[in-house]
């Protein structure tokens, strides 16, 4: 990126600025070439108004911007905007999200609509198993669960207990719902399904509630 310089009102240049990135931050690199203020403690621009102070101490409250004033040294007095000044970031960090509805809509069938999650176990087990992969029924609440030693052995453990179902009741899986974890998303288990004449549902990315019979078994 190209850099700028700064010139004083005789057009002699008296401070380069040459912009660099730091990871993520912006950063401004700058080098004073001429001085002519003795001890300078600080050059701005200007004293930063009310919106321009907000912001950079964290969207702090007007209470607390009163008192910048009078407990820090060298700090003018604020100005105040004569209307109610509303932040855009504040507004947003203030709102809620809404109850979702239950769906009072059942699967008419066995098997006919499973809801499977994924779940990190806190600790390793005695078997050292890491993870639990649960299946539930919607239209009996039967729940069968699998443990698995890593994530990537979802795909396996799920193949399993289809299968398990299949010949071991007179039902087979319609259409299982889960969310677009990884676990659930690879070309193995997708070619699974896709040969077996399953449905796969998934919910909304970030949006828990769809998936909410078996998050809340979890």
């Amino acid at each position: 990126m190209d850099g700028s310089t700064f010139h004083d009102s005789s057009g002699d240049v008296v401070l380069s600025a040459l912009p660099n990135l730091w990871g993520s931050i912006q950063v401004v690199r700058t080098c004073i070439i001429k001085n002519n203020v003795p001890n300078p403690v600080s050059l701005v621009t200007r004293h930063p108004d009310y919106e321009t102070i907000h912001r950079r101490l964290g969207h702090i409250s007007d209470e607390a911007i009163r008192h910048i004033s009078d407990n820090v040294e060298g700090t003018e007095k604020i100005c105040f905007p004569n209307k109610k000044y509303i932040c855009h970031s504040c507004a947003l960090e203030k709102l809620y999200q809404c109850n979702f509805p239950e769906n009072p809509k059942r699967s008419s069938e066995t098997l006919g609509l499973i809801h499977s999650d994924l779940l990190e176990l806190p600790t390793l087990s005695y078997s050292k198993y890491k993870w639990v992969i649960t299946f539930l029924d919607d239209y009996s609440s039967y729940c069968r669960v699998a443990f698995l030693h890593k994530k990537s052995d979802a795909a396996e453990a799920i193949k399993a207990v289809f299968w398990l179902w299949s010949n071991t009741t007179s039902h087979s899986v319609k259409c299982p719902h889960t969310d677009n974890g990884g676990e659930y998303m690879t070309l193995e288990l997708q070619f699974f399904l896709c040969k077996q004449g399953i449905v796969h549902e998934t919910s909304t990315p970030y949006v828990h509630q769809q998936n909410g019979q078996v998050e809340q078994l979890n």
